[in-house]
């Protein structure tokens, strides 16, 4: 399963790569990025690509959480999000105030697992413990850099997401979960080739 997980993810992004070559650009990601926490590990770091004027992106990610932050675990993510609104604050800001995305996240390990091991009975977990799907939000603020420059952008952003897990515990258990301990905040640092 987690070859197929994989295969997905790269596809994804690959596919990204693969059209922007055969159009004759270029098939190094559009930007790279940095992230802390936010559901992709303690820190992460991941490229991807943009299409559609920027408007929609799409990256893949890889997380880590040190033993001392967690245990030591490995995921990788990828996601896609939509810009519906872009506003310029000068000639080389722009601030987009609300992105809206889906992520899906797989956590490596031999505690998280895709098929149920047969220690358990049948249907004992309705999820996948290993795979969570994450619906997110971002907002960021870039700042453009000279047009020649190889570095054409600098942005930071906030993340929030939850994911289906989270939900569906926070809807099954009304009232007694609170709204910060299902919906998750990451920080980070994108910079735009």
């Amino acid at each position: 399963m987690k070859q197929i997980l994989v295969s997905a993810a790269l596809l994804v992004t690959g596919a990204a790569g693969a059209a922007y070559a055969q159009s004759g650009q270029k098939l190094v990601p559009d930007f790279a990025q940095l992230q802390y926490a936010g559901s992709i590990g303690w820190m992460g770091v991941g490229a991807g690509y943009e299409f559609f004027n920027r408007r929609v992106r799409t990256h893949l990610q890889y997380g880590y959480v040190p033993p001392d932050k967690g245990g030591r675990l490995h995921l990788l993510s990828g996601a896609v999000f939509y810009q519906p609104v872009r506003i310029k604050a000068g000639a080389r800001w722009e601030i987009n105030p609300l992105d809206i995305g889906f992520k899906a996240s797989y956590q490596f390990g031999n505690n998280y697992f895709f098929n149920l091991p047969s220690r358990y009975p049948p249907n004992y977990y309705w999820w996948k413990p290993a795979l969570r799907m994450h619906l997110a939000t971002e907002s960021s603020i870039t700042r453009k850099l000279r047009r020649n420059a190889s570095i054409r952008s600098v942005s930071a952003y906030l993340e929030f997401n939850t994911n289906d897990l989270y939900l569906v515990s926070y809807v099954l258990n009304a009232g007694s979960l609170r709204v910060t301990e299902v919906v998750k905040a990451g920080l980070g640092i994108r910079v735009g080739f």
